[in-house]
């Protein structure tokens, strides 16, 4: 659902439908849903005018979109169910501590 959000709701436009949580606009997430929408486009440069953290971030959505994926893949297999989804919840908790560490 981000992507589709980021895909459909453009920075330049400003057309983005929910506000910004952070009314001061000095918060770590200021700008971030600009910087999806850029990034998505390809246009990296003013993704990070937005917000510096912003490929960061993207960049776990994305792993986590594609590992979706090949988890329920080898879930289908008769492989050790408790292994994979301990294995899942280790590299996620992983990649979220190295994705979002520049937000915190």
């Amino acid at each position: 659902m981000v992507f589709l959000y980021s895909g459909i709701f453009s920075a330049e436009l400003s057309n983005h439908p929910i506000p910004s949580a952070c009314p001061t606009g000095n918060c770590s997430s200021t700008g971030l849903s600009r910087a999806f929408s850029e990034i998505i486009r390809f246009r990296f440069d003013s993704a990070l005018a937005y917000n510096p953290a912003s490929i960061w971030v993207f960049s776990f959505f994305f792993i986590q979109f594609f590992m979706r994926f090949f988890i329920i893949r080898i879930l289908n297999s008769n492989l050790r169910t408790n292994i994979i989804i301990v294995s899942d919840v280790i590299i996620s908790i992983i990649l979220y501590g190295i994705t979002f560490r520049q937000i915190f």
